[in-house]
């Protein structure tokens, strides 16, 4: 069964990619803010790799807004990234979302 991914599912995966290797370039602390966001973007990325479904990755991305919520402060660097993921999201579930729609 062949998967079509969505323009904005392949988008959310480059978002995705540029963060995490902004973020492995910044080689961050370990145990640091940035240190557990990366981890979450990785959570997301396998989700999105074993699944191909912005969809299947809900609960993962529910992780990282916990995460946001607790521990990144508002107008910092990690904010800007996260608004730009979700973001990102948000529009592969409305492409999938009129995909299934129309299907």
């Amino acid at each position: 069964m062949s998967v079509h991914l969505t323009t904005a599912a392949v988008e959310l995966r480059e978002v995705l990619a540029r963060h995490m290797r902004e973020l492995e370039r910044e080689q961050v602390e370990r145990f640091s803010t940035a240190w557990f966001f990366l981890r979450y973007l990785k959570r997301i990325q396998r989700r999105l790799a074993a699944e191909s479904t912005a969809r299947a990755a809900e609960g993962q991305v529910r992780g990282l807004t916990r995460f946001y919520v607790d521990r990144v402060e508002v107008g910092s660097a990690l904010a800007e990234r996260f608004d730009e993921i979700i973001a990102a999201h948000r529009a592969a579930l409305r492409a999938e979302h009129g995909t299934s729609a129309t299907a």
